[in-house]
């Protein structure tokens, strides 16, 4: 573990990170853009994966905001090329981070989004008895917000050369309209 944010040469020859932020819920106020920082600190990082699984997302959501995102000042990320956030949600910094990165990175090749879990049965492809393992309400709402972040506010950044892989629930077995209120 580290406090963010660090020293901008701290981790020169650093070529793959995976950022693990598991919790039950994380405090509203913590800012993930505050990660900015050590992706400034890491010069030849390569491979970012990030897992921010949570029970409960208590951020604010991007879905119904009218103000801007933020535009973080920060480094090129010149050697980032796979970028896989597993657990992302609707939260606004989290949406503002990705698109920095998405933005400051001239070598990205490929970006995961993966709005489930991140474990295989939650797919009806990989579960031996052919159905999802279902998921809680509130969770499939936050995923729906998720998804409709992604195509409001990440898809439109991705440039062509980028392969966006978004993974979600099967809709067969979790396919339900997005009621915001």
């Amino acid at each position: 573990m580290i406090d963010t944010p660090v020293l901008p040469s701290k981790f020169l020859h650093l070529k793959h990170l995976s950022v693990d932020l598991q919790a039950m819920t994380f405090p509203p106020t913590y800012d993930y853009c505050s990660l900015i920082s050590l992706l400034d600190a890491s010069p030849s990082l390569e491979t970012l994966v990030m897992n921010v699984l949570q029970k409960k997302m208590l951020h604010e959501s991007i879905v119904g905001d009218t103000s801007h995102l933020r535009q973080m000042p920060g480094h090129r990320h010149d050697s980032l090329k796979t970028v896989k956030i597993i657990g992302f949600s609707s939260a606004k910094s989290l949406v503002e981070l990705t698109c920095h990165i998405i933005e400051n990175t001239t070598s990205l090749e490929g970006l995961t989004l993966d709005t489930t879990r991140g474990h295989p049965s939650y797919s009806c492809l990989t579960n031996n008895i052919g159905k999802c393992m279902l998921l809680r309400g509130d969770f499939m709402v936050e995923v729906r917000k998720a998804l409709l972040a992604i195509r409001t506010y990440v898809e439109p950044k991705v440039p062509s050369r980028v392969k966006l892989n978004v993974v979600e629930p099967c809709r067969r077995c979790h396919d339900q309209p997005l009621i915001i209120c």
